[in-house]
Order: C-alpha cells, then sequence, then structure tokens
C-alpha cells in the first residue's frame, strides 16, 4: 500500500533530497532548481513522498504563492510504480494545503488525466502570474530553469493547469 508523507526518518532525508535534486537536473520532464529550495520545502512540510514498503516511490513538491495559491512543481513517480496511482495520490494529497493550486506541463496526456479525473482546468501563464502575484514568474528567472524551459518548448508547449478547492 502507498503512504503520502511529507518527511522521512532523519538518516534518510539527505539521500531523499540529494536523490529528488538529482532527478530534477537529469530528468527531462522537470527542471532543475536550486537543493536549497528542496531543502526549504521539506522543511516546512512541503515535500510530499510517496512510500511502499519504506521506500520512497515518488515525491511531489509545494511552493506556495500567497496564503491561497501555490504551485505544484518536480513531481516524480519511479519507473515501476507509474499507472498504478501514486501520481494522483501525491496530487490529491496536494490540492488539500491551498486553496487553489497551480500545475505546469509539458506532457498532453497528463494534462487530460488531470482535467478530466482530477478536477483541474485550463489556465493561462498570465493566470498563473496574476494568482501568484507575480512569484510565478519570477521562480523562473534563474538560467538553469530558463535553459530547461527552452528545451521544453522545443517538443512542446506548456500547458497551465488550476485546481481551486471548493469548500
Amino acid at each position: 500500500m502507498i503512504t503520502i508523507k511529507n518527511n522521512v526518518d532523519k538518516t534518510r532525508a539527505k539521500d531523499l533530497i540529494q536523490t529528488i535534486y538529482k532527478t530534477c537536473k537529469s530528468e527531462p520532464n522537470l527542471s532543475p532548481r536550486p537543493i536549497m529550495e528542496f531543502w526549504k520545502a521539506y522543511g516546512q512540510g512541503r515535500v510530499l513522498i510517496a512510500i511502499h514498503k519504506g521506500e520512497p516511490v515518488g515525491w511531489l513538491m509545494l511552493v506556495p504563492y500567497t496564503d491561497k495559491v501555490q504551485e505544484l512543481v518536480a513531481g516524480f513517480v519511479m519507473d515501476s510504480y507509474r499507472s498504478k496511482g501514486v501520481f494522483t495520490k501525491l496530487i490529491h494529497e496536494a490540492v488539500t494545503y491551498s486553496q487553489v493550486s497551480i500545475l505546469v506541463t509539458f506532457n498532453k496526456t497528463l494534462e487530460r488525466y488531470l482535467n478530466t479525473a482530477v478536477g483541474f482546468s485550463n489556465s493561462s501563464f498570465w493566470e498563473a502570474i496574476k494568482l501568484s502575484r507575480g512569484h510565478f514568474i519570477f521562480r523562473r528567472l534563474n538560467l538553469n530553469r530558463l535553459k530547461a524551459i527552452r528545451a521544453h518548448y522545443q517538443t512542446s508547449k506548456p500547458k497551465y493547469l488550476i485546481f481551486q478547492k471548493h469548500e
């Protein structure tokens, strides 16, 4: 059974953060981020970790922009656990943390799935900037992030998705 946590044993936290950091640098569907960003999010309980039999099999980081808006980033599931509902569990947990969640993907299949099965809706770059009060654009002004975004653009266009919690 897969469980979602926002921390691991202290002795394993360093390895986990290193793995997430290296994966974001090497996985073509992810954008590199400074390692301190992962440590900060982890310390705030904003790195969700999918655990199976005591081992991390996936993760998703939550980046808060305002009291009510966050972005879901660096989502990844180990190959052998894909198509088993792990990412869905991470997403369902993540959207409970904020009123509005923004997610950007270049994957059209993921876009369709999040829209139809999870309740996201298509949005725009400008709406993401507006909802985040500009933080969305400023977080992307990093040379490594800009290079990764440029590489993504060569194969497809980004899809901006919004999830709004209804209370």
